[in-house]
């Protein structure tokens, strides 16, 4: 299994251990199990946009509480795909216009399922603005307005999209091809956020294996 999956996955069971009793957290671990149940690749790309959200808020925030937070959105962003049918959740061909509606629908339903069980604004923002970018070529709303979390949010995202393997597609790109991807096309992805997960995974590559894990 991938070091970026192992110490993500290490990195959850730490928080959940912490958080235990804390209402919003046992209700995102729930809705997490539910993911896992459903469908194990999503589960584990949330996993990894967890993973990389936080480290991203720690090295700008320097304060763990804030980025333990992102750790939660992160994993619950795509929560809204447990609305899909696996015929396009777990579909390795490409998907018709009204398919592809569905897709974009899911960000509106996790929205929705998020509010309605009570997370914070913070987390609602996060699932909301993960597929919009900054050029306005995103979605469900197309805006080119991004917060901080929201510019966090799509580069996590795109990150483990390309980082681990898809039912869709079997290649996955390296550290510095993602890196590289994600600079050229900083019309979409803001460069400041993305120069920090840049340094991130420079040292995270660094770092002795040991050191990795949590």
């Amino acid at each position: 299994m991938d070091d970026v999956l192992l110490d993500s996955q290490s990195l959850f069971f730490q928080l959940f251990r912490k958080y235990k009793g804390d209402p919003e957290w046992e209700k995102g671990k729930a809705l997490f199990v539910a993911m896992n149940c459903r469908d194990q690749e999503t589960a584990d790309h949330s996993l990894v946009v967890a993973y990389m959200a936080y480290h991203i808020n720690i090295s700008i925030h320097l304060t763990s509480r804030y980025a333990e937070r992102m750790f939660l959105a992160g994993l619950l962003h795509d929560i809204g795909k447990l609305s899909m049918p696996d015929s396009i959740l777990k579909s390795s061909q490409g998907l018709s216009i009204d398919e592809r509606m569905l897709v974009v629908e899911h960000v509106k339903v996790g929205h929705d399922v998020l509010k309605d069980l009570d997370f914070g604004s913070d987390i609602l923002q996060f699932c909301c603005s993960h597929h919009e970018r900054l050029d306005g070529s995103g979605y469900p709303h197309g805006t080119t307005k991004q917060s901080e979390i929201g510019c966090i949010a799509a580069i996590s995202d795109i990150y483990s999209a390309f980082r681990l393997p898809r039912i869709y597609r079997s290649n996955c790109l390296s550290d510095k091809e993602i890196i590289e991807y994600l600079l050229h096309y900083d019309n979409q992805f803001n460069r400041y956020y993305t120069n920090i997960l840049e340094s991130f995974l420079h040292k995270y590559s660094e770092s002795p294996k040991e050191r990795k894990a949590f």
